[in-house]
């Protein structure tokens, strides 16, 4: 069987095919034919309207919930289903030779785009696992602690109390308050800097980089500074990282490092890396499933976990080169980024609310979270704060309500008590998104509870 260290593994020509614009996969060749036809296969449509035809989205549905699970454009799921019949064709020849030199190609290109090496980087399903993969290989000891906070993504901070209960050595789940309005990153590294003073039984802390439910971007470098000085392992939830934002993740220093590719990225579902820190390498540290390589390597025993579709994975390195065709991740974060800010200003204006209190380095580039009008049957309900502070039951109804009735599709959170939306954008959207948004939230307010 081929392994990942294999110099000699299989990497079909294939794999590094482009996708085109119009939908078809073409060959990574240098094309020389006529200046007319060059130009054809890499005209990139305009953002917006123009370049939602090369997405699957349903016809006049609103889609400003790309932060959830993505989606991805027709040419990598046209190269996802060509893997597919690759591998159906032959299935010993995929799972024995050729998925090897796939992942491994994959996770080159991977590491490149994310500014850090190959062989510190892993990839799995999503953050989730990474996040289960570190909590149920740390070694806990009698009376540690791990920390989470309030705006900790909800199925993380269930996986940490998860573990912790189950503990043999009686290990416990902390949770750091932050709460609305946050004044200054200083204020957030601060909270830190108080809590581990107090709780030295902290051994392991997990930080969101971008928190999942309310699109804050935390003060990551500080807060694992902090974290590092009273001797807590780090690991960094980057779930909405990738395609969004370049941080120099070596810089940041955390001992682990995980983030999502399915979303931003535009690449199947699922997809992610967990970045080792090769300056705090923990013997540790191993995959969630044991499985045949566990003894050959670490990315050996990463990259076989047993029979698995890991053709996500390998589109990765596809959703890579549909971001350079379209123009780059600079030219993505301009537009996406001036959306929102025009998006949220008008909500603003028309609901008579206000986005989310926090300062302007904390706010993320595509998602953003606004106050909702007071809507009947709603607003006026009140509800207790689940574990993970945010889905607490209404707000899912209310978000099911718009689809249905409006097929509009947002993420509508808990904030405390208040409900709020959270408006994700991508190349897709439009203003006229988020126009009907705002009047399909405006005609609830109008309805009898």
């Amino acid at each position: 069987m081929a392994s990942l260290k294999n110099e000699e593994a299989v990497e079909t020509s294939n794999h590094m095919e482009k996708c085109s614009l119009n939908g078809e996969v073409t060959n990574n060749v240098t094309h020389n034919g006529p200046a007319s036809e060059r130009n054809k296969l890499e005209a990139v449509p305009e953002f917006g309207n123009e370049i939602r035809k090369e997405f699957m989205l349903r016809p006049n549905s609103v889609f400003l919930n790309h932060g959830s699970y993505g989606s991805m454009p027709r040419c990598v799921h046209e190269r996802q289903v060509r893997y597919l019949v690759e591998m159906e064709s032959h299935p010993d020849t995929w799972f024995r030779y050729n998925m090897y030199g796939y992942m491994k190609a994959t996770i080159g290109r991977v590491a490149e785009f994310m500014g850090i090496r190959m062989e510190d980087t892993f990839m799995l399903q999503n953050v989730t696992k990474a996040a289960n993969t570190v909590l149920k290989t740390f070694p806990f000891h009698s009376g540690d602690a791990v920390l989470v906070n309030s705006l900790t993504y909800g199925a993380v901070n269930v996986a940490a109390r998860a573990t912790t209960a189950a503990s043999l050595n009686g290990a416990q789940t902390l949770s750091l308050d932050i709460n609305f309005p946050i004044n200054s990153e200083d204020e957030v590294v601060q909270k830190y800097e108080d809590f581990l003073k107090q709780h030295p039984e902290v051994k392991l802390v997990i930080v969101d980089h971008i928190t999942s439910p309310t699109a804050v971007v935390m003060p990551v470098k500080r807060i694992v500074h902090v974290c590092h000085a009273h001797g807590a392992v780090v690991f960094v939830d980057a779930a909405h990282v990738p395609g969004q934002l370049r941080p120099d993740i070596q810089d940041i220093d955390a001992d682990f490092y995980a983030g999502n590719l399915h979303k931003w990225v535009f690449c199947p579902r699922s997809a992610a890396i967990i970045w080792r820190n090769p300056s705090r390498q923990h013997a540790w540290f191993r995959p969630l499933v044991t499985s045949a390589f566990e003894h050959q390597g670490l990315h050996e025993a990463f990259g076989y976990e047993g029979t698995k579709d890991d053709i996500p994975y390998i589109c990765a390195a596809n959703g890579i080169e549909y971001i350079n065709r379209v123009g780059g991740l600079e030219k993505i974060n301009e537009y996406n980024s001036t959306l929102l800010y025009k998006g949220v200003t008008y909500l603003e204006e028309k609901w008579g609310t206000k986005r989310l209190q926090v300062p302007d380095s904390m706010h993320s580039l595509y998602q953003c979270i606004v106050a909702l009008p007071f809507i009947p049957g709603f607003s006026d309900f009140k509800e207790t704060p689940a574990v993970t502070q945010v889905f607490m039951g209404k707000n899912l109804e209310l978000q099911k309500l718009l689809l249905d009735k409006y097929d509009v599709q947002v993420a509508v959170v808990y904030v405390g008590h208040e409900l709020m939306v959270r408006v994700s954008v991508s190349i897709y959207n439009t203003m006229d998104d988020i126009i009907r948004l705002a009047d399909a939230l405006l005609a609830l307010t109008k309805t009898e509870a």
